[in-house]
């Protein structure tokens, strides 16, 4: 009887470790290539990175449109911006002057 008991300990044991074994490289995968992974976290590093840069491109574009806006409010009118808005939208041109059509 004592003979196979050994084997019956050795088989459960086997079993035991090869599905802790199972259980880790399982989670082991996840953890590199899930859903909330390794890998998956550099791409979203990767993507805030490209949405940031285009964030503050945006950014510097909307100030300069701000800046633009400003000097046309009556409060702080630049007479040269209007000057410049009011050809553009009017489509006037002083008889010395030469112009150039700019196509974009």
């Amino acid at each position: 009887m004592r003979v196979a008991e050994p084997k019956k300990r050795s088989v459960s044991q086997f079993v035991y470790t090869s599905l802790s074994f199972l259980l880790f490289f399982y989670f082991a995968y996840h953890l590199a290539h899930g859903d909330r992974g390794y890998f998956a976290w550099k791409g979203l590093e990767k993507k805030l990175a490209v949405s940031e840069e285009e964030y503050t491109a945006k950014l510097a574009q909307r100030q300069a449109l701000e800046n633009r806006v400003k000097l046309l409010r009556p409060d702080s009118l630049d007479l040269d911006m209007l000057d410049e808005r009011a050809r553009v939208v009017l489509g006037f041109v002083k008889p010395e002057e030469k112009v150039v059509i700019n196509s974009n």
